[in-house]
């Protein structure tokens, strides 16, 4: 029990760990997509990162825009860092984007 109970203990809090990991992803999948979905709409760079800014506040949003293809990539790093698995942990988490401009209307 003395050994057990540690061991479970840091599993849970390892899956816990994980499942923020998990939640970061899809916020950065989420805010490269609405980054990339305001510039096709004709939005400026500054109110299309402000979008993503909402969804992930600490995260770095780097737009390329070539032609009539835009590509967004959204960065972030994990706020928090188990103390003995920071070899396992990803030092930042990365989501792209790609759209084409919708067309111009008369």
């Amino acid at each position: 029990m003395a050994l057990a109970l540690p061991v479970l203990v840091s599993l849970l809090l390892l899956g816990i760990w994980s499942v923020g990991l998990v939640v970061l992803n899809i916020r950065c999948i989420d805010a490269a997509r609405d980054v990339a979905r305001a510039v096709a709409r004709g939005e400026s760079v500054d109110q299309a990162k402000a979008i993503g800014h909402r969804t992930v506040p600490a995260g770095t949003i780097v737009i390329h825009r070539d032609a009539s293809d835009i590509q967004v990539t959204v960065t972030a790093t994990p706020a928090h860092k188990p103390p003995l698995l920071d070899f396992l942990s990803p030092t930042r988490l990365t989501a792209t984007a790609t759209l084409q401009a919708e067309p111009d209307t008369p």
